[in-house]
């Protein structure tokens, strides 16, 4: 049976009256007791995901689309999640594109192919297949896939994990300090709130932290 997202919309159920003024820690939001920050000036949002999640494929849209009102003052970084075999392979199949410059045409019919056409995409030769009807050269993305480049992105990705307690995807990092997960968003109205709350105390944290007015 397909996993359409036009069928399946189980995690954005809209409920009427239940958007708050201000987002509710502890309900809407986690926070971390550490006085970091992202690395740099600019904001950080992490975004932890699984291309087998489908939570993460209904997401993700919404997510770069306030992105895009946020581009001089917050950096989007996709992390695979990793927790097991199957994710690992999915997780060496996003470097590889990314590698190959593919990502920004690709990365969602990744979760197209999995979710709407059940194209099991953790496995091997799916993933050679389904590549070369994008045009993908196959002998280089196999290479790629298996390269130490594509291993360093992997474990660096397992490394970020394990710093914070990321256990379900997807998992919005703000700041590396501040997170929230899809089952605390509910639904599609309360993410913008919610992401712009979280930076805006992202930035106010940080006036703390250096002693800026």
């Amino acid at each position: 049976m397909s996993l359409s997202r036009q069928f399946l919309p189980i995690l954005f159920l809209v409920f009427a009256g239940f958007v708050s003024a201000e987002p509710q820690l502890g309900r809407d939001y986690l926070k971390l007791d550490a006085r970091v920050a992202s690395p740099g000036n600019r904001i950080e949002l992490i975004e932890f995901f699984s291309y087998s999640c489908l939570g993460c494929y209904q997401l993700g849209p919404d997510v770069d689309r306030w992105y895009l009102s946020q581009l001089d003052d917050v950096d989007l970084i996709l992390v695979p999640l990793i927790t097991n075999e199957q994710s690992a392979r999915l997780a060496r199949l996003f470097y590889a594109l990314e590698a190959l410059d593919r990502l920004t045409n690709m990365h969602y019919e990744v979760f197209r192919a999995i979710h709407d056409q059940e194209n099991r995409l953790w496995e091997m030769h799916a993933q050679l297949k389904w590549v070369s009807s994008y045009g993908v050269n196959v002998d280089e993305f196999k290479k790629l896939l298996n390269s130490d480049q594509v291993d360093e992105h992997v474990n660096k990705a397992r490394a970020l994990a394990k710093q914070y307690p990321i256990s379900v995807t997807p998992t919005l990092l703000i700041d590396r300090t501040f997170w929230t997960t899809a089952s605390m968003i509910r639904s599609q109205d309360r993410l913008v709130p919610i992401l712009n709350f979280l930076i805006t105390e992202s930035i106010e944290r940080r006036k703390l932290l250096t002693g800026m007015p």
